[in-house]
């Protein structure tokens, strides 16, 4: 795992929070943040969230206006291929919730996932379910890992909104 902290120019970084936390950013509301499949380790109901797809296996899912606040993120992250983005949005509800321990992908091939943390919180990301690896949820930190390894959220109590880009690449 490596994290690595002022991923991008502060100008950038201010550009790209300010639309995540603004009104024009399209969230779409999901029941459940892990759905019950082969890539997850626990089955147990978790909470629901909000979150937007700019970009599932080969096609893009969002205009090119809003994948255009992204970028230089992508760019600065170099993919020789992109599996997946998705931003995730979690609203505080004073309690802190977990969802299942997953991976992202039932991919074959070796990918490795990034998540680019726009706000900062007490919420994280929790990697491997045995050893527990905390990754603390800090605006313009990039995290990166094996596509591989188990991971869950762990969502916040002292911000109202946790919002984090997943990258999936190779």
């Amino acid at each position: 795992m490596k994290e690595i902290f002022n991923f991008l120019p502060e100008k950038d970084f201010l550009k790209i929070k300010e639309f995540f936390t603004g009104s024009y950013m399209p969230w779409y509301y999901n029941r459940h943040q892990t759905a019950a499949g082969p890539t997850v380790v626990e089955k147990k109901p978790d909470s629901s969230f909000f979150s937007h797809r700019f970009y599932y296996y080969n096609k893009p899912e969002t205009d090119a206006k809003t994948f255009n606040f992204i970028k230089p993120i992508i760019d600065k992250i170099n993919p020789s291929k992109l599996l997946r983005v998705k931003a995730n949005l979690i609203v505080n509800t004073g309690v802190r919730h977990f969802c299942n321990f997953h991976l992202d992908s039932e991919e074959d091939e070796q990918y490795k996932v990034a998540v680019y943390y726009i706000t900062t919180c007490n919420g994280y990301t929790l990697l491997d379910p045995k050893h527990k690896i905390k990754i603390k949820c800090e605006g313009n930190k990039l995290a990166i890992f094996d596509g591989k390894i188990k991971h869950c959220v762990a969502s916040q109590t002292d911000k109202d909104q946790r919002i984090v880009l997943n990258i999936n690449y190779i």
